[in-house]
């Protein structure tokens, strides 16, 4: 049998293991709960470093773009009275009327839709708008920041090939003097089925006094400006004037209300075709007379004698 002494031993020897092993247990413990510690913080620092780089992506995308607020709008053509108003009496007029809503008629069937551009646009870029026509190649330098919205919606448009197969309808010879294009249906109503918002231009030179019952200053429009056509409500203090699609060439510099979206300048070769075609007169149109009421024809207001066809709008 062991003597006391021996059972002692044999206890201590025991306790001094069992001490033993629990001190290796806590120092493993203490190294996974060290390294655990140490992939949290790293965790931690890589978000915050990804929302920090996020954000400042983010902070710089939104100072370089645009929202834009396009808006559907039903066709012109759905409102057009097509029976000539029974007031109207002398017969000379009567049938002046009728062929204005003839001519309403017949682009009616003319029209085209295109789908509504990104509502996010890029407040600064160039790009070249190539408008081949039947006179010749109108190469257009396009300008995103006096108008990004109106420019890219004219990019948009282009893309979707709204412009190819449509005509400059419309030419005007006296002190205005410009070249009209982009509605398919030839009349001048036509339209995309949704407007662009209004972006008029701030850094035209001034042209006399402002207008005194709706503010707005009038300013000169240089040769070669390529502006948006509108409804002219903005100059009545419409917020949003109806412009899209339809796009006018300055022939020369010319005075306008600041309500009208500078989206470009067509480049010299492209002017050298506008000129052409001005040159060349143009077939009078009907007007309404602003006092009278009367139709009459427009001495200064019409299609170009020299057709013009844009074969296709290409944007590079």
């Amino acid at each position: 049998m062991s003597t006391n002494e021996e059972r002692r031993e044999a206890a201590k020897r025991k306790l001094e293991e069992r001490l033993e092993r629990e001190h290796q247990a806590a120092r493993k413990r203490k190294i996974v709960i060290g390294s655990v510690s140490g992939v949290v913080v790293v965790a931690i620092v890589a978000v915050a470093t990804y929302f920090i780089v996020d954000k400042i992506q983010t902070d710089r995308f939104n100072a370089a773009h645009v929202t834009c607020d396009y808006t559907k709008v039903p066709s012109r053509f759905d409102q057009i009275n097509t029976e000539v108003p029974e007031q109207i009496t002398d017969p000379a007029q009567r049938k002046l009327y009728q062929e204005q809503i003839d001519k309403l008629l017949a682009g009616k069937g003319k029209q085209k839709t295109s789908p509504e551009p990104d509502a996010t646009q890029a407040k600064d870029g160039t790009s070249t708008l190539t408008v081949d026509t039947t006179q010749g190649v109108i190469p257009i330098e396009l300008n995103r920041s006096g108008a990004p919205c109106n420019t890219g919606a004219v990019i948009s448009l282009a893309d979707n090939k709204y412009y190819d197969g449509t005509t400059c309808h419309r030419m005007t010879t006296a002190e205005l003097k410009v070249l009209q294009c982009g509605d398919p249906t030839g009349t001048g109503a036509g339209g995309p089925g949704w407007t662009s918002p209004d972006e008029p231009p701030t850094n035209l030179k001034s042209a006399g006094d402002a207008n005194p019952m709706t503010g707005q200053q009038p300013v000169i429009y240089p040769r070669g400006t390529v502006a948006i056509a509108n409804s002219g409500q903005a100059q009545q203090g419409e917020s949003n004037s109806g412009g899209a699609a339809q796009f006018f060439v300055m022939i020369q510099d010319s005075t306008l209300p600041a309500s009208y979206a500078v989206v470009g300048h067509v480049e010299p070769a492209g002017m050298e075709i506008v000129d052409k075609v001005f040159k060349g007169g143009i077939n009078p149109g009907l007007t309404t007379n602003q006092t009278t009421g009367a139709i009459e024809p427009a001495t200064s207001d019409g299609t170009p004698k020299l057709p013009v066809t844009i074969n296709s709008a290409t944007v590079s």
